[in-house]
């Protein structure tokens, strides 16, 4: 994964994030694993087909309420030798959060024409359905006697001059990375003048031939941990037409809001001070010089990262249900790109602690904010249901989305100066790495009793991630190409054309439900669903070190957490008919 705390801006896995959908809606629906692009009816149907809001002749309000469980379980890799070893995960870290969700409210009013034939209704409806949530921690830890995330933060501040890092002030008057000036200033990563070079707090630098010899001389117990919340949900405001209770045509604007909270923290502890001598080097603005400071040990440091960010946008649908004979339904809705505003803040907190309690320090970063624009995916829908009399219904969906598309945009443009695209690197990254998503749902209902029935949905999405080999027979990701991006985009190395393949990743979910429909306008619906996402793999910080054996250069990967991902959700929906 990249790594959100290390990076300057938007990436390509933010843009996957704000524009991957988990249908939601009401309890029947997510019941039916909604797969209802061919059913309508039902107010939760209206998000994957507006024509949906145009199949039953009576208007409706439904409200839902309930609760999304995530589940993780993480393991710990220490650093290893390069990207081709067998990494040893070791221990288990559980983590569980739950959160309660109101995932669709809305209503549905349906006018009769008085016509025999042609347009025999119309429909105007106003709903707000959950298409995605966003809730995941985890946590876990491990012993590391390799690499260190204050040798990262030192390895991205080389270069910085010592009245920029040396100065917090300077965070919003320069270029320079804002990790960086926070690390020189909270004690994580130091100067050391006869080398002059920035090292980190856990690590030692020597000269060694026409570079430096970076090396950490005990062992840290590392602590990592994220949190993510937030959700999107879509308000929309429908149309629709009942033609002879054959064909039903659907139109609906879309307004996806998105709120978006995510948290780091990177915590590492000596387990011998001893083993960490520092002598900590001050600049000093007075003699515009490096001063040294007491030496004293290292004791440990903690790094957070703080992101949130609210987005909104508008979309358009359009949609059809055809009937062409007693029990078979078909339908086919094509979404447009979703414009998108994000806006977006975040805020960096370090501290560190040495045995010499006087050389304690702690630094942040002002908070950040950014506005800029995001184009999301088109997504095609078709559908086919066979409709067992009044026994129930079976349904197949099939999704397409297209995540090649999404693009990163300023929202100003000055045309009177000369513009660089700030978002060029990222936007390639999507084009080339992201692909087609296809999304398959089964869905069925059985009515066991006239107002009792039962319900049950498979879900499966591929991932839209793809990678390639390159000329030298190389694999290459998103996050390998960025780090090389200019020797790809100079052409000294080069992708192999016809070489891009998908993962393997595919996101699975099971359901099942159960309703009750009364006589007279009130029904009430229950549904459960069990998700199971692909296994990630997190890095706190990035590569910075490599050796040399048999004559050819190895990296030292930075350590990295594998978790395995479930989500579990329930719903209950109450409505009425009227």
């Amino acid at each position: 994964m990249l790594i959100a705390s290390l990076a300057d801006g938007q990436t390509m896995m933010d843009a996957l994030t704000f524009s991957q959908t988990n249908y939601y809606g009401t309890a029947r629906t997510m019941g039916m694993g909604n797969a209802v692009t061919a059913i309508g009816g039902d107010l939760g149907t209206v998000n994957v087909n507006p024509a949906g809001g145009a199949v039953s002749a009576y208007s409706q309000f439904t409200v839902s309420s309930g609760w999304t469980t995530s589940s993780s379980t993480s393991a710990y890799a220490a650093s290893f030798d390069s990207y081709d070893a067998v990494q040893s995960f070791t221990g288990a870290f559980d983590n569980r959060k739950t959160r309660m969700t109101i995932p669709n409210i809305g209503f549905n009013m349906y006018f009769e024409t008085g016509n025999r034939y042609g347009v025999l209704g119309w429909n105007f409806g106003f709903i707000v359905n959950r298409s995605q949530t966003y809730t995941n921690i985890f946590s876990a830890s491990g012993l590391e006697g390799h690499t260190s995330m204050t040798g990262a933060l030192a390895t991205f501040a080389n270069g910085m001059p010592g009245d920029i890092i040396g100065d917090s002030n300077n965070m919003f008057d320069s270029d320079y990375a804002w990790n960086s000036i926070c690390a020189y200033n909270g004690g994580l990563i130091n100067y050391k003048s006869d080398v002059q070079s920035y090292f980190g707090s856990a690590e030692t630098v020597t000269p060694a031939g026409t570079g430096y010899n970076y090396e950490m001389l005990g062992w840290l117990r590392q602590n990592i941990g994220t949190t993510t919340i937030g959700s999107r949900n879509d308000m929309v405001l429908n149309y629709g037409a009942n033609i002879d209770n054959r064909l039903f045509l659907g139109f609906s604007l879309g307004i996806p809001m998105i709120n978006y909270n995510y948290s780091e923290y990177y915590n590492e502890v000596a387990q011998d001070p001893a083993d960490f001598p520092v002598v900590p080097e001050y600049y000093s603005s007075n003699s515009k010089s490096y001063v040294q400071g007491k030496p004293t040990n290292y004791l440990g440091s903690t790094y957070k990262y703080n992101y949130y960010s609210e987005i909104s946008g508008i979309n358009a649908k359009l949609g059809v249900i055809w009937l062409p004979t007693d029990g078979l339904r078909l339908g086919a809705a094509f979404q447009t790109p979703t414009a998108l505003t994000i806006n977006e803040r975040w805020y960096i907190d370090v501290s560190s602690e040495f045995q010499d309690a006087s050389q304690n320090a702690d630094a942040s970063s002002p908070d950040a904010t950014a506005e800029y624009n995001f184009r999301a995916p088109y997504s095609a829908n078709f559908g086919l249901a066979y409709t067992l009399g009044r026994s129930g219904l079976i349904s197949f969906d099939y999704e397409l989305t297209d995540f090649s598309v999404m693009k990163f945009s300023e929202p100003y443009v000055d045309a009177s100066y000369t513009y660089t695209d700030p978002f060029y690197r990222v936007n390639r990254l999507n084009k080339l790495f992201c692909g087609v998503q296809h999304s398959i749902r089964v869905g069925a209902e059985f009515r066991v009793l006239p107002s009792f029935s039962l319900r049950a949905g498979f879900n499966m999405s591929t991932n839209p991630q793809r990678h390639y080999t390159d000329n030298t027979g190389v694999m290459v990701d998103a996050a390998e190409y960025d780090s090389w991006f200019e020797d790809f985009e100079s052409g000294k190395y080069t992708l192999v054309d016809g070489s891009a393949e998908y993962l393997k990743d595919n996101v699975t979910s099971v359901s099942f439900g159960a309703g009750y429909s009364s006589p007279g306008a009130f029904f009430a619906d229950i549904a459960f669903r069990r998700t199971s996402l692909p296994d990630t793999r997190y890095s706190p910080y990035s590569t910075y070190l490599n050796h040399t054996v048999g004559g050819k250069v190895y990296d030292i990967v930075s350590p990295q957490v594998k978790t395995s991902n479930s989500l579990f959700d329930a719903v209950i929906t109450i409505g009425w008919r009227f």
